[in-house]
């Protein structure tokens, strides 16, 4: 008899064949927001976290969480911060992503913090350990990453195991004492 696989594991399933596309990857070409909106969310659409929308975007904009785009079209930076934020609030504040992002660019390129980031991410979700990144990330960042990914990774496959339970298992009547 063939077993059927439960969501979550169906989810699980789904996780370890994502591929983050690095930075010479993305759209090099200013993107309105509509757009930056979409390429987002496809791109995070796999993990179940909340989708960004424009608001969203614009309140990021206004608080300074992201650069303002120039004559309304966002750059492939913009665009990176705003995918790392979408996977990372699930679990961070806004103030503590962007401390992270910060943090770990102090001493890294941009470019070279997020394709790191991303082989992190694949390494993770295959079950693998991502090896060090060549001299490009310090220890420290690498550290970051690793357990931020990790604290993100968790409390979603949390949420999707509490979501399996509650589909189907009925919660006890406890009768007040």
């Amino acid at each position: 008899m063939e077993r059927k696989l439960t969501d979550y594991q169906q989810w699980q399933k789904q996780l370890q064949d994502i591929r983050l596309p690095r930075w010479k990857e993305l759209p090099s070409l200013g993107l309105y927001v509509d757009q930056v909106v979409t390429v987002v969310n496809e791109q995070l659409a796999a993990f179940d976290v909340e989708p960004l929308t424009k608001a969203m975007v614009n309140n990021y904009v206004k608080k300074k969480v992201i650069q303002a785009p120039v004559k309304k079209k966002y750059a492939v930076n913009q665009l990176v911060d705003l995918l790392l934020i979408g996977f990372f609030k699930v679990s961070f504040s806004i103030d503590d992503i962007r401390a992270g992002i910060a943090q770990v660019t102090i001493s890294t390129y941009p470019q070279q913090a997020y394709d790191h980031f991303a082989t992190i991410l694949e390494a993770t979700l295959a079950g693998q350990k991502a090896a060090p990144a060549n001299g490009q990330i310090d220890p420290a960042s690498q550290a970051l990453m690793e357990a931020a990914i990790q604290a993100v990774l968790a409390h979603l496959k949390a949420k999707h195991i509490f979501a399996e339970m509650h589909d189907h298992q009925q919660p006890l009547d406890v009768e007040k004492g």
